[in-house]
């Protein structure tokens, strides 16, 4: 099962004006979605495909820089999405 690039549940302006929808937009379809080309490369083939990103990001050989940096893009910014807060509770979104 390859990763895929998640859906976020609010617009990419919902956060401003505190990050502009611009940034979201760079971060959400660019940066993240290169991410997870990229970690999808990198495990095809391999022992890690299949795994959780938890599981590889645990496990990862060091050495294997392609898993660990597109990995950690990958999770960092899946949390990213996850956490943030458009309808200002005052809080991060659980």
């Amino acid at each position: 099962m390859a990763f895929e690039l998640p859906k976020l549940k609010y617009a990419y302006d919902a956060l401003e004006p505190n990050i502009d929808a611009r940034t979201m937009e760079i971060h959400h379809s660019k940066h993240h979605n290169g991410y997870t080309t990229k970690l999808n490369d990198a495990i095809a083939g391999t022992d890690l495909e299949g795994k959780t990103i938890e599981n590889i990001l645990a496990n990862v050989d060091m050495e294997n820089k392609a898993v660990r940096n597109n990995g950690g893009g990958f999770y960092n910014h899946s949390l990213f999405w996850e956490v943030m807060n458009p309808e200002d509770k005052g809080q991060l979104s659980r």
